[in-house]
């Protein structure tokens, strides 16, 4: 059973899926997750980001060109869902005749509802537009069918314009938190339970799982 409260496992699905599209090119980001000194919440209920160590794991699993521009986890009474976005930029984008991918430009088909990639006359990829059809517009969101299933969730590319892109994963769980036995029960798509410690220090939250894995959260303004 895939870890629920695992936001770095989250994160290592969208490296790999990256990954399927081209190869990594070299960037790096230093951006630090931030929060309000001064604003000082009980409970569970609210957005949470990585910091410390998790952070840290997070961004070296990720590797070289790939940004993380979000990460979290939020609860609210019932649920709780981790959002993911990473710059895919350096992988694959739009362009106004055809689509990047690592650097060289691949032409395309579009029929506003499917967008190939297409060498030498032949489909290398395809991605299935979400939501309506659009064949005046190409920039939106699309699923791939190597990209792969996450329980409870999705996982799509969002191009945005022109040499911008965004792998994005948001996956939810039922939970219910025991604040005074220090611990969260996450049920998975399966119905499978999962029971992980956690302990909430003012601003921060860490959590521990069955296997004795640790990560380290800061509540978000």
């Amino acid at each position: 059973m895939k870890k629920a409260l695992s936001l770095i496992s989250v994160l290592v699905i969208a490296a790999g899926a990256l990954v399927s599209c081209g190869s990594k090119k070299s960037s790096s980001s230093d951006k630090e997750a931030t929060r309000s000194e001064d604003k000082v919440e009980q409970g569970i209920i609210g957005t949470w980001v990585p910091s410390g160590d998790t952070l840290k794991a997070m961004m070296d699993d990720l590797g070289s060109g790939m940004t993380m521009e979000k990460a979290e986890i939020v609860f609210d009474e019932k649920n709780m869902t981790m959002n993911a976005s990473v710059d895919a930029s350096d992988i694959i984008y739009v362009t106004a005749d055809g689509v990047n991918l690592s650097g060289e430009n691949f032409d395309r088909e579009y029929d506003g509802e499917v967008l190939s990639v297409v060498i030498e006359g032949q489909e290398v990829a395809s991605f299935e537009r979400m939501g309506a059809p659009d064949k005046e517009n190409i920039y939106g969101k699309y699923t791939n069918d190597e990209m792969g299933f996450v329980e409870g969730g999705e996982i799509y590319f969002e191009f945005v314009e022109e040499g911008v892109s965004y792998m994005v994963i948001s996956q939810s769980s039922e939970y219910t938190y025991d604040e005074e036995a220090g611990t969260v029960t996450v049920v998975d798509a399966d119905g499978e339970e999962e029971v992980s410690s956690v302990k909430i220090d003012g601003n921060n939250m860490t959590v521990e799982d069955q296997e004795g894995k640790i990560e380290t959260f800061t509540r978000a303004d």
